[in-house]
């Protein structure tokens, strides 16, 4: 298997440090939500306790993983590893952030617009539903504000940190076009299922 072209400016990793950087505080906000903190979760996530934060140990841990992956970058071991294993995951993290926090913008906009049918929020016993729209509204709100904007901050440093380790245009070149490729299929699919009649987001 081949291994991944070097690139010289790794000496001086800015995109590298800035991904390993905002991946830690990313993943500090999951451990706050993993030992139990509620801020910033949707209303319904906070009525199911242990399970939320089961979730967000386990998100916890492949954050780990991926900061072995990114910190790989700008060692000499990640010279020595096979491509696949050091782009694949690099680039599903990068797809995946950046199609997330796009289609959670597109979809949290829209039912702050008044397009309800866009998020589904589940509905919490016990909740009134003026409470709920509320409730809902907030969320809504914080996901356009700071945590889908995080995501496609991340994504992005994801994919410049690679960008920085490849050491021909041409090998990045191809790098940012199968990104660009791989956040477009996911955001049509989600697309597609909505005019299916499935819901666009999930919260």
């Amino acid at each position: 298997m081949s291994r991944v072209p070097h690139s010289p400016e790794v000496s001086r990793p800015i995109w590298i440090n800035f991904a390993l950087s905002f991946t830690v505080l990313f993943m500090l906000l999951h451990l706050y939500w993993a030992i139990g903190g509620t801020w910033g979760l949707p209303p319904a996530t906070r009525h199911t306790g242990s399970l939320v934060q089961v979730a967000n140990w386990v998100v916890c841990a492949i954050m780990v993983i991926g900061l072995a992956f990114i910190f790989s970058l700008k060692r000499p071991l990640g010279r020595r590893i096979p491509a696949p294993l050091l782009l694949v995951p690099l680039w599903i993290g990068s797809v995946v952030c950046i199609s997330h926090g796009l289609y959670g913008l597109v979809s949290k906009a829209l039912y702050l617009g008044g397009v309800h049918t866009a998020v589904h929020f589940p509905v919490v016993r016990g909740v009134s539903a003026a409470t709920a729209a509320t409730q809902n509204h907030l969320a809504a709100m914080q996901d356009v504000a700071v945590f889908e904007p995080c995501f496609i901050i991340l994504g992005i440093l994801l994919c410049l940190a690679v960008w920085q380790f490849l050491s021909t245009p041409i090998t990045r070149r191809r790098w940012l076009v199968t990104i660009i490729w791989g956040v477009l299929v996911i955001d049509l699919l989600g697309l597609v299922l909505w005019l299916g009649n499935w819901q666009l987001a999930v919260a």
